[in-house]
């Protein structure tokens, strides 16, 4: 009993003192609608995989704090986001649907690719 009560004291604080944390399980499904409302798409594509207008987001994403950082100070010709405009917990919810794109299938399981070349 000590040893349950001591985890949940844990969780509890690790909860209450990161807000960021909380959120990192976010809502796919929202996430979803967020990353298409504000335009994640246009640069990143439908699911994140990237262009020449932004960078590849998935599958496998960075982690939450990291997405955070880079929307809230973007390093380079990406907008900024304040708080205002897309909260910690919408990043959250992105991150959380950029986590259920699958890995795409290697050329050599494509035909048309894997006959490029021979």
């Amino acid at each position: 009993m000590k040893t349950t009560t001591t985890l949940l004291v844990t969780a509890t604080i690790i909860t209450i003192a990161s807000p960021v944390l909380a959120a990192d399980s976010g809502n796919a499904e929202n996430g979803k609608a967020v990353y298409m409302r504000d335009g994640c798409w246009e640069c990143h594509t439908s699911v994140g995989m990237g262009a020449v207008t932004g960078s590849k987001l998935a599958p496998n994403p960075i982690p939450l704090e990291g997405i955070i950082a880079e929307l809230r100070h973007p390093r380079q010709a990406m907008p900024q986001y304040s708080p205002a405009v897309i909260s910690d917990a919408e990043i959250a919810d992105i991150h959380a649907y950029l986590a259920t794109i699958p890995e795409g299938p290697k050329a050599k399981d494509i035909p048309i690719l894997d006959k490029i070349g021979k």
